[in-house]
């Protein structure tokens, strides 16, 4: 017996040694979800975060640093920086008149505006000025940079699919192009880019629903994402306010989700942005999704209960997650207040691979499929 034990020790280091692993021996292991590999819910909290960020922008100059930025690293998943194994995200920083170099990358990205009136992000020629609640997106593959022209620090959330871009082995970061070299001289590397789009230029063409503008072209840079860069909060909310009238979700309660606005899909391909509205004393039903999401408190206070009995307590600007497989609900806490939770999701390469499964439990215990 002690022979056999030995030499399965011997096989197993052997086989360890050649990047193997025996499926007799890890199957249990394998096939129990508590074993993998994943990410846990957990919430970052903005008073935490905050003076953070105040203390680097006076000790970190942005001409340091490629970015000033705390990520958000999931205690399961640490060391990596991600939220979930396909979802990456960071707050980041801009003190008056600081700006980042102008770049592109195979990962879609975005930002949704904490505080500040003077931030912007120049995606493809269109200087897209943001406050707060503006989610401004660079799709994939599109040039953009950053900075702030106001007169006060302006804090957003990056969130983007760089997981899931890392896994398949398409990380990577492109400087701007040379450009505007005269003759004979030596071409140099543009750290700003040119301005070429009218103000506003995609709240213009798009931000009135159900009309497409026909004489022009909607394809901006090599982006396979939404021509539309900037959605405003403002728009946001008056489309909620006039939802109210209908009947909730019984789990998401009042829902939108900003689109393209050529197609209808999601805003880039991987991932959906949106925003959930909680009116005060509405109560969700638990749901389970394959899929996983990054949330954001733009307004009010609450909690997320798990199925686990355990709870994660949340209030303005904090920022959590809920990972694939999680039993779960979003209370609001705040009496006589609405909750209002924007959210990112990988559910449309979920969806777009097969794997998208949604559940709801009901009151009486039964679960059925969303």
């Amino acid at each position: 017996m002690l022979n056999v034990e030995h030499e399965r020790e011997n096989l197993t280091s052997s086989s360890r040694q050649l990047g193997l692993a025996e499926y007799w021996v890890e199957r249990e292991i394998i096939e129990d979800p508590a074993h993998r590999t994943t990410a846990v819910p957990f919430v970052w909290h903005w008073k935490d975060m905050q003076p953070l960020l105040a203390k680097a922008s006076d000790i970190v100059p942005m001409e340091e640093a490629y970015r000033r930025a705390l990520l958000f690293s999931n205690p399961a998943l640490a060391p990596k920086a991600w939220m979930t194994t396909t979802i990456y995200g960071g707050c980041s920083w801009y003190n008056p008149g600081e700006s980042a170099e102008v770049h592109r990358h195979p990962p879609s990205a975005s930002r949704f505006v904490l505080h500040g009136d003077g931030g912007w992000t120049a995606v493809e020629g269109e200087k897209c000025m943001m406050s707060r609640g503006d989610l401004i997106l660079t799709p994939n593959g599109t040039w953009h940079n950053h900075g702030n022209d106001g007169k006060e620090p302006v804090i957003w959330v990056d969130i983007l699919d760089l997981p899931l871009a890392e896994n398949l082995n398409n990380r990577w970061v492109m400087e701007y192009d040379y450009f505007e070299a005269k003759p004979g001289e030596t071409a140099l590397q543009k750290k700003t880019q040119t301005i070429s789009k009218a103000d506003d230029y995609s709240v213009k063409l798009y931000a009135i629903g159900g009309i497409k503008p026909t004489f022009i072209d909607h394809q901006r840079g090599e982006s396979a994402g939404s021509p539309m860069f900037v959605y405003r909060w403002a728009d946001t909310v008056k489309a909620l306010n006039k939802l109210r009238e209908f009947e909730a979700d019984p789990c998401d309660g009042i829902s939108v989700e900003y689109i393209d606005p050529t197609t209808g899909a999601s805003v880039v391909p991987t991932m959906s942005f949106g925003v959930h509205l909680f009116e005060a004393g509405f109560q969700p039903d638990f749901q389970r999704k394959s899929s996983s999401t990054v949330y954001c408190v733009i307004q009010g206070r609450g909690r997320t209960e798990l199925d686990d009995g355990k709870t994660l307590e949340w209030e303005e600007n904090d920022v959590f997650v809920v990972p694939s497989g999680t039993w779960y609900r979003h209370v609001n806490t705040d009496p006589g207040n609405d909750l209002m939770l924007y959210a990112v999701s990988d559910e449309p390469t979920l969806k777009k691979l097969g794997f998208l499964r949604r559940y709801r439990r009901l009151a009486d215990g039964a679960i059925v499929a969303r």
